[in-house]
């Protein structure tokens, strides 16, 4: 009996931590977190456009991360910033890959509970991902 009660106890203690996270992003969204949704979403396209502007691409080699800071840093807006260990944007983490085949990227928002993040890939469509609630 005090086996099942703990773990109801500990079953209505998530539901309530759930309910209380605050996504970051979507119903009720801040103007200050929209600002920095579109500013992700601007270092997504540049991403992007990088990757793709690059002599490599035609041949299907795109760049990985240290790469791509090395080459895209300059021509890139000064608020995005891609050199790997640092923020894209603020608040914002950069993870690229870059295989045999192409590449894949998320620029996730650290500050959202929710996970909220951009992914793409060499075919160029950028993406809006979240954890599912």
């Amino acid at each position: 009996m005090r086996s099942e009660w703990l773990a109801a106890s500990f079953v209505l203690m998530l539901a309530s931590l759930s309910e209380a996270q605050q996504c970051v992003h979507g119903d009720g969204e801040t103007a200050e977190a929209a600002a920095r949704r579109r500013e992700a979403l601007q270092a997504a396209r540049v991403v992007n456009t990088a990757q793709w502007s690059q002599p490599g691409a035609r041949s299907g080699r795109f760049l990985s991360h240290t790469e791509l800071a090395g080459t895209a840093a300059a021509s890139a807006p000064p608020t995005i910033r891609l050199e790997p260990g640092q923020d894209i944007v603020p608040g914002w983490r950069l993870t690229l890959d870059a295989t045999a085949k192409g590449y894949w990227f998320a620029i996730t928002d650290t500050t959202d509970p929710c996970g909220f993040a951009f992914v793409s890939n060499e075919v160029g469509k950028i993406l809006r991902a979240e954890v599912i609630r």
